[in-house]
C-alpha cells in the first residue's frame, strides 16, 4: 500500500506541476523622445507689378524676345525698341526666421483681351530664399522674365502671374 500511496503522490505532484503557470518571458522597455518643429504660416504679398513697358517692333518678320532681369534691367533685341516704365515684379514673404522658402512660378500666356492673341511669358525668379527674420518685415524677392513677341503682335497684353511659396 505504501507503494500505491507513493505512486499516487507522485502522480498528483506531476499533475500539479503540469498545471503550474508557464514562466513569463523577460520584458524590456525603453523611452524615445518626441520633438516638434513649429514654423509660422507663410504670408505672401505683391509689392510691385512686373511691366515690360512699350515695345515697338521694326516690322521685320520674326519673334523678338524681350527680357527683364530680377534686378530690373531690360534686354531689348535688335529690331525692337523698348521704352516707358519697365519694372521687375517685387514680392514679400513673411514666415519663420532662418527657414528656406521655395518659390514656384509657372510659365503663362499674356493675353490681348481685344483679339485673344497670346504671348508666352517665362518667369525669372530665385528658386529659394532664406528668411532673415520672423514675421514682419519679411523678405523681398524680385521677379523678372521674358516674352517672345511675334512681329504680328499689336495691342496690350496682360496676364496674372501665379506665385507660390512653401517651406523647403
Amino acid at each position: 500500500m505504501n507503494l500505491t500511496l507513493n505512486l499516487r503522490w507522485t502522480i498528483a505532484a506531476l499533475a500539479m506541476a503540469s498545471l503550474a503557470p508557464p514562466a513569463h518571458a523577460q520584458s524590456a522597455s525603453t523611452t524615445i523622445q518626441a520633438n516638434a518643429k513649429v514654423v509660422k504660416s507663410l504670408q505672401l504679398t505683391a509689392k510691385q507689378n512686373l511691366d515690360f513697358g512699350t515695345i515697338t517692333l521694326s516690322g521685320t518678320p520674326g519673334t523678338y524676345t524681350v527680357a527683364i532681369s530680377q534686378s530690373g534691367a531690360v534686354t531689348c533685341p535688335s529690331g525692337a525698341t523698348c521704352a516707358g516704365t519697365v519694372r521687375q515684379g517685387i514680392m514679400n514673404v513673411q514666415g519663420s526666421n532662418a527657414q528656406i522658402v521655395r518659390i514656384t512660378i509657372p510659365i503663362i500666356n499674356l493675353v490681348n483681351t481685344a483679339t485673344g492673341a497670346t504671348i508666352p511669358f517665362v518667369p525669372d525668379a530665385p528658386a529659394t530664399i532664406t528668411l532673415t527674420n520672423s514675421g514682419s518685415p519679411g523678405r523681398d524677392f524680385n521677379i523678372g522674365g521674358s516674352i517672345a513677341v511675334p512681329s504680328t503682335a499689336d495691342g496690350t497684353y496682360s496676364g496674372n502671374i501665379s506665385v507660390t511659396v512653401d517651406y523647403q
